[in-house]
């Protein structure tokens, strides 16, 4: 059971939903440490969680997420690729992963909306296979339950 924000714009949601409808403002919170006592320790857990999902395919070593920045650093898109695939030579600036990586659009701009609402269709096409999945808490809190969807470490 994941606790839930009492203040503030998120009042009434837990920590799982915020990171689905606005990773931007989670790793922002995370960063200022805005998150106390049991909500603390779900943050950092989820932080760590949502910086190594396990890419949803076969012998996920085998995959890689490439991310594209445009140049002045802002996120463009990504895709999941094979680990030998020859790197994407032209004007976007790009980052392989071995995992998908949630904090990847903030670490690279520190204010992206657009960036993350990009980012998260294309994540939740990867990992529900449609983008236009509809996160309920439920949902959301579901998938961060399952320790299998995460690499190592926990």
């Amino acid at each position: 059971m994941w606790s839930t924000l009492e203040i503030g714009k998120y009042a009434g949601r837990s920590l799982p939903q915020i990171l689905f409808s606005d990773p931007d403002y989670f790793f922002w919170a995370v960063e200022k440490k805005m998150f106390r006592g049991r909500l603390a320790t779900e943050a950092a857990e989820l932080a760590w969680k949502a910086r190594h999902i396990k890419i949803p395919k076969p012998d996920p070593e085998n995959w890689c997420v490439e991310y594209f920045f445009t140049p002045e650093n802002k996120f463009s898109w990504c895709r999941v690729i094979e680990v030998g695939r020859v790197p994407h030579v032209g004007s976007r600036i790009t980052m392989r992963s071995n995992n998908i990586d949630m904090s990847v659009v903030r670490e690279s701009c520190r204010y992206d909306k657009s960036g993350y609402k990009r980012f998260v269709k294309t994540m939740k096409r990867h990992l529900f296979g449609n983008s236009a999945t509809r996160m309920t808490a439920e949902r959301c809190e579901e998938f961060f339950d399952d320790r299998d969807k995460f690499g190592s470490g926990i």
